[in-house]
């Protein structure tokens, strides 16, 4: 057993991404919310894409970004419904466009360019919890909690379907190792969070964050409600973890407690695996790892 702390947070880290890429990628993230509320609340869908659209324009006022930059056949090939509403797509870019806080004088959209991590992670996130919003607009908080977890369940049966679980020949052999090393580099190079890291063995880890991307660019909402629901719920959806060898839980999240605690586990190595206690997880990064390792081995 292994606890260490890591100060990574840092809101200025620079990220590249292509912005076809990136445009194209939430399009279609949008695409699929629209094409669900459609086929649970179909009389409602001209009310709930205005009221959408008017959410969008009501952030971003005056604002506008040349459409004609964008190969908009690629960002189209994908879609089912948002195709049809070319004043929303331009609305959306519009909007990536200004929280991205994209340079002045751009005129090429085909190559790379180097931004603010943290203002990736505002626009995708400020998008999904504004489609969320406009639900809300229409039926209520309650209702529309309700209606989206609706939502949820066909966006991860959607997901698993285009890229399936793999199967792997020996489950006891799917190991946390090398995607640890991966989200270390990552969270490292781009600012993602301060968190604590316990590590039990190679099939079992878990992570006490303080502060995190998603929370950050969200939380001036002040909407713990609605911004856990559009940026964190699928996550902990009952069907998340069906078909994987690694699963993945959480006991609570930085939009309504002041941590959020994740265990991942192999499944199969530890069925079912223990989540460690809450009372456990606070005196994480505040106080000795030796001394809450014997405490915790006691326990």
């Amino acid at each position: 057993m292994k606890i260490e702390t890591c100060r990574f947070f840092n809101a200025k880290a620079k990220s590249k991404i292509n912005l076809i890429e990136f445009l194209k990628s939430n399009f279609e993230q949008t695409d699929s919310v629209i094409k669900y509320f459609n086929k649970l609340k179909p009389n409602k869908l001209e009310k709930y894409l205005l009221g959408f659209q008017k959410r969008l324009k009501d952030e971003i006022k005056d604002f506008q970004c040349d459409i004609e930059l964008f190969n908009i056949k690629t960002l189209e090939q994908d879609l089912t419904i948002l195709n049809k509403y070319r004043e929303l797509e331009k609305t959306i870019s519009a909007f990536l466009w200004k929280l991205l806080e994209l340079p002045e004088g751009l005129n090429t959209t085909e190559k790379e360019i180097e931004i603010r991590y943290f203002n990736v992670r505002k626009a995708s996130s400020h998008l999904s919890y504004y489609s969320v919003k406009a639900i809300e607009d229409i039926f209520g908080k309650e209702e529309a909690i309700k209606l989206y977890k609706e939502i949820v369940k066909y966006l991860i049966k959607e997901r698993k379907e285009q890229n399936p679980p793999e199967i792997p020949e020996d489950p006891r052999k799917v190991t946390r190792i090398n995607s640890r090393e991966r989200i270390m580099k990552q969270y490292r190079e781009l600012g993602v969070g301060d968190f604590t890291i316990v590590i039990f063995d190679d099939y079992k880890e878990f992570y006490k964050f303080d502060k995190c991307v998603v929370h950050e660019v969200l939380k001036d909402f002040n909407d713990p409600d609605i911004a856990y629901l559009s940026s964190c719920y699928s996550r902990d959806h009952p069907s998340n973890n069906e078909g994987y060898t690694i699963h993945m839980r959480r006991t609570q999240t930085l939009h309504h407690g002041n941590f959020c605690d994740e265990l991942y586990w192999n499944n199969v190595v530890h069925p079912n695996a223990e989540q460690p206690s809450l009372k456990f997880a606070k005196k994480l990064g505040k106080e000795d790892p030796e001394k809450l390792i014997q405490e915790y081995k006691r326990n």
